[in-house]
């Protein structure tokens, strides 16, 4: 039988979502990131988060990394000291991205607990329809700064990390359990597999923040598939890669896949208006996708990207890794379902011809 999920193909709706880890709700941005603190800092020792040991490597000043919606050139990257209640502290660094979206950083102080990244403006071309997309922000904390972590890949993804390991300790956990919690959900938000997985060094824990998205590292591709799908769904619904971000992020920041905030409160979307995509337009999230939350229809193109992938090539082992059978099910990747996936790909990437974010730079 054919999964629920791929029924409602069509509709983007998806089976996967998030659940509450029993966080209380707050407003999201009451400290806002990439400004410091008026609270004391509390210095925090290094420690590698998921076994409570000293951090591996000694330390070090010198940073490098890379800003990746895609390539991201133009971006300024700042270093903060993070403080014990997940605001920001003194910045300590600061570099621009190249071309390539790398950049190397040397720090005015060798870092004793965790710092967080903070990449402002700069573009990028979309992975889905080639389109020019500004970035606004991505984040990134990192638990320790040693020769043996040094490198950094910022993504949206680790964003999404940033902002919940924030919004955690203002529920009161200690940065240690808030970056162990929002770091191991982070790929999961939209990909359904658990690639960040703390039992499982190799590819996992605090790995995650040096994997380039698409590697050798990057298990089945989750990581760019991601990315790519977060692309797409902008591609969905006309809006500009950030735009996108945002809501995702809003409607996902308590651990729930919702169409509103923690505070039950509707997310606005925007719409474009004189070749401007205004975010205070009224239209809210729940209005443009009939019900289906973000993370929701996000996870439903990585699911569609795969499953024709696995069409195209006849070879469905890698989909079932991501998707597993239920108990007793059958590969159902059958001619049908096979071209009902493409069909629904297709229709997706034919909207890129009229969309306005492949005609004005967001």
């Amino acid at each position: 039988m054919i999964p629920l999920a791929i029924l409602a193909a069509g509709a983007l709706a998806a089976c996967g979502g998030g659940g509450s880890d029993g966080a209380d709700s707050s407003e999201v941005g009451s400290t806002p990131n990439g400004t410091t603190s008026s609270s004391t800092p509390t210095v925090q020792s290094a420690t590698d988060p998921y076994t409570n040991a000293p951090a591996p490597g000694l330390p070090t000043q010198q940073i490098s990394g890379s800003v990746v919606n895609d390539r991201t050139a133009g971006a300024i990257v700042t270093a903060y000291v993070l403080n014990a209640d997940g605001t920001n502290g003194n910045a300590i660094g600061s570099a621009a991205t190249d071309l390539s979206g790398t950049f190397t950083m040397s720090l005015t102080q060798i870092p004793t607990g965790m710092i967080r990244l903070v990449a402002t403006g700069g573009t990028f071309a979309s992975e889905a329809d080639g389109s020019t997309q500004k970035n606004d922000t991505l984040e990134l904390v990192a638990p320790y700064v040693t020769t043996t972590l040094n490198t950094f890949v910022m993504t949206p993804l680790t964003y999404y990390a940033s902002l919940r390991i924030s919004y955690l300790t203002a529920q009161g956990k200690t940065l240690l359990q808030a970056y162990a919690t929002a770091s191991s959900v982070a790929l999961q938000l939209v990909t359904g597999l658990d690639v960040i997985d703390s039992s499982s060094r190799t590819h996992g824990g605090v790995d995650y923040l040096a994997i380039t998205p698409g590697s050798s590292q990057d298990v089945l591709n989750a990581y760019a598939d991601a990315l790519t799908a977060l692309e797409y769904y902008g591609v969905k619904y006309d809006l500009p890669s950030h735009t996108t971000l945002r809501i995702l992020i809003a409607t996902a920041l308590a651990g729930q896949d919702n169409v509103t905030d923690q505070s039950g409160q509707s997310v606005n979307v925007g719409q474009w208006s004189n070749n401007v995509f205004d975010e205070t337009i009224p239209l809210t999230v729940a209005a443009m996708t009939g019900g289906i939350s973000v993370q929701d229809g996000v996870t439903s193109i990585v699911q569609q990207m795969n499953a024709v992938t696995a069409c195209s090539s006849g070879d469905h082992s890698d989909y079932y890794q991501r998707f597993p059978l239920a108990s007793g099910q059958t590969d159902y990747l059958d001619a049908s379902t096979c071209a009902a996936y493409t069909s629904n790909m297709s229709a997706l990437t034919a909207k890129i011809a009229t969309n306005n974010r492949s005609k004005y730079e967001s």
